[in-house]
């Protein structure tokens, strides 16, 4: 029997690799693996999603214009240079489509998301990694990855599974050193949860910059759409132009745009999850680090809990977490062996967690 090979970049790709989203052991599963909302999306997103149903025979508009504007009205800015996608992952890959070609490079950070290399191997681009320092983007260390055949470079600020953010100072310094044909992809899909008064999302070098630049964002995370798929992104036009070529041709179901045109008005809602992040985030960490665990300085819906005694260590923990009900995500294919990465999630499902640590404390296991 023969069998159709793949190019060979493609065959290398190892996958996404989701945390557990069933546990055979639990009577009661608490996810907290996948970074999703608490509290669940604005009344009027679910309203407007269930409403459109009556017409989900009909195509949505190409190009998403319904959606688009109402982001642009949100944020003040034009609504030309906001581009829509099937969650934010599709424009990366979209991305990396639109901008990189066989034997080129494409230049991530060590602890970055799996799309980014996954991105890079679809187009038959070679994914190179840029070390980071201390959980942290390092941006010497990414200007010094960067190669004359470099096309794209993905930035995630804040990153994912760490949670921690670069100033807005940091960034523009990349930027300003990265030749002008190397497109600079700052992937900061958890904007909405960083107070940090030197943090930007990117406006700022996308409207002052070389049209080297895009801000992709989510409203999975936040807005608590992420079974719904939508992402946006704020570029120059020069840039949506590429990425309106490459997507499908309606790539934004009609109940996504619905619930994301409420969603990003529902300024109310978007506030309450806010406060139950900062609140329930602020309990759970003190309770770590009153376990002696090490906690990465996130500053997003996540906490990332390293294990002092490594990946072994690390692996024993979350065993133990699975048979109570708990789902986490082990970071070893983020370069992260002896860490997990726990969503804000429920109260009851992070107190048992932390119930389930102080037991293990008490046996010598942590």
């Amino acid at each position: 029997m023969s069998f159709i090979s793949p190019k060979g970049t493609v065959d290398n790709i190892a996958g996404y690799q989701p945390g557990a989203m069933k546990l055979s052991t639990a009577k009661k599963m608490h996810r907290l693996s996948f970074n999703e909302s608490r509290i669940g999306p604005s009344p009027k997103a679910l309203s407007a999603a269930v409403d459109i149903m009556q017409n989900c025979y009909l195509y949505p508009l190409p190009g998403n214009p319904e959606i688009r504007e109402a982001i642009a009205e949100r944020y003040s800015v034009d609504a030309d240079r906001i581009f829509c996608g099937s969650g934010s992952e599709d424009i990366l890959r979209l991305i990396a489509c639109g901008y990189a070609d066989a034997g080129d490079d494409i230049v991530y950070t060590e602890h970055g998301m799996v799309i980014y290399p996954t991105a890079a191997s679809c187009v038959g681009a070679n994914a190179i990694i840029a070390p980071e320092k201390d959980l942290f983007v390092d941006v010497d260390s990414v200007l010094e990855t960067v190669t004359e055949n470099s096309k794209v470079v993905y930035v995630a600020n804040p990153g994912n599974p760490t949670g921690t953010y670069i100033p807005k100072s940091e960034i523009a310094r990349l930027r300003e050193n990265l030749n002008d044909d190397i497109l600079l992809v700052v992937d900061a899909a958890y904007a909405e949860f960083v107070d940090a008064d030197d943090y930007s999302p990117g406006w700022e070098l996308v409207d002052n910059g070389k049209d080297n630049v895009i801000m992709t964002r989510t409203m999975s995370k936040m807005y608590a759409l992420a079974g719904l798929r939508l992402g946006w992104s704020y570029a120059p036009a020069s840039v949506n132009a590429v990425l309106n070529k490459v997507r499908a041709g309606f790539n934004v179901n009609a109940a996504a745009i619905a619930a994301g045109i409420e969603a990003i008005k529902d300024i109310e809602h978007e506030k309450k999850a806010k406060a139950y992040n900062d609140k329930m985030k602020a309990w759970f960490e003190a309770e770590l680090l009153a376990l002696g665990l090490e906690v990465a300085p996130s500053v997003c819906n996540f906490s990332l809990v390293r294990f002092p005694d490594g990946a072994e260590q690390c692996k024993a923990v979350n065993q133990v977490l699975s048979e109570n009900g708990i789902s986490v995500k082990p970071c070893g294919g983020a370069y992260l062996p002896d860490c997990l990465r726990i969503t804000i999630g429920a109260e009851d499902g992070l107190e048992l967690l932390i119930d389930v640590l102080k037991d293990l404390k008490t046996k010598g296991v942590i």
